[in-house]
């Protein structure tokens, strides 16, 4: 088993530190372990809910220290990241080459609307589904991610399944097919309280109607367990993976990287 998606104490609101979920990880026999706290951005926005700038040398020598700990198990150095056009050249020159980082998650968890920036608990209206789609297609195209987190995350805000979500979701999935980038079916969203909607209570994501039409498109999928607590390093991903095997997607095991594993 593997894990992509795992997150520090340093975004504040997770718990642990790589050697934590490193120790944990080894106990769940996980190979490869991915952390990917959610980056810091040069302009300090949405400081509140990812590491500083300042952080950025201690986060990776966590990792190096992880590293020497437990050497039996693969650590790869990641970040999860907000697209803005703004970031390419911090993304591109200063993380992916100078800092050497092993990957990048492309993840929305907020959407520019009317030149306003709102988190995705805000989606309500199909003109805030475009604007939320529009942005995951450009971080798509960025050409800078490995994979895109929690694409069906719309679901956090959005009230119900309709022509709308499915006219959002099918651009999403050609995109993914085209662009061939593995979209994420995340395990955090089975542990997060369920969303009381007009249609029932349900996931806030993963969305079943999502992945069910995700099936129709040649794409590919990671499950992840997105962890924000060192016991949660391998939580959910079974989950994840049976609604994959379900909907009969073609899930990746070992990510493809840009840049060698060491």
């Amino acid at each position: 088993m593997n894990n992509y998606h795992t997150h520090t104490f340093l975004c504040k609101h997770a718990e642990g530190t790589a050697l934590d979920y490193a120790g944990e990880a080894a106990k769940r026999n996980i190979d490869i372990l991915g952390m990917s706290d959610h980056c810091p951005l040069p302009d300090n926005r949405w400081a509140h809910v990812r590491m500083a700038m300042s952080d950025l040398d201690a986060y990776e020598a966590q990792i190096e220290e992880a590293r020497r700990a437990v050497p039996e198990i693969t650590i790869l150095k990641g970040l999860e990241c907000e697209w803005d056009p703004m970031y390419y050249g911090f993304f591109h020159d200063e993380i992916l080459h100078r800092r050497k980082f092993d990957y990048l998650i492309g993840a929305e968890h907020f959407f520019k609307y009317r030149g306003e920036w709102n988190d995705l608990g805000h989606i309500r209206t199909a003109s805030h589904l475009k604007a939320y789609t529009d942005l995951l297609l450009e971080t798509m195209e960025s050409g800078l991610f490995a994979f895109i987190a929690h694409p069906d995350g719309f679901g956090s805000g959005y009230d119900r399944w309709d022509e709308n979500t499915e006219a959002c979701s099918r651009d999403i999935f050609s995109a993914a097919a085209q662009l061939d980038i593995p979209l994420e079916i995340n395990g955090y969203g089975f542990r997060k309280p369920l969303k009381r909607t007009s249609q029932g209570l349900r996931l806030r994501y993963p969305l079943r109607e999502f992945w069910e039409c995700a099936a129709e498109y040649p794409i590919r999928v990671i499950c992840n367990s997105d962890a924000h607590r060192p016991e949660d390093v391998a939580a959910s991903i079974d989950l994840a993976r049976e609604m994959a095997d379900f909907f009969q997607l073609k899930v990746i095991e070992t990510l493809p990287l840009k840049t060698p594993v060491r």
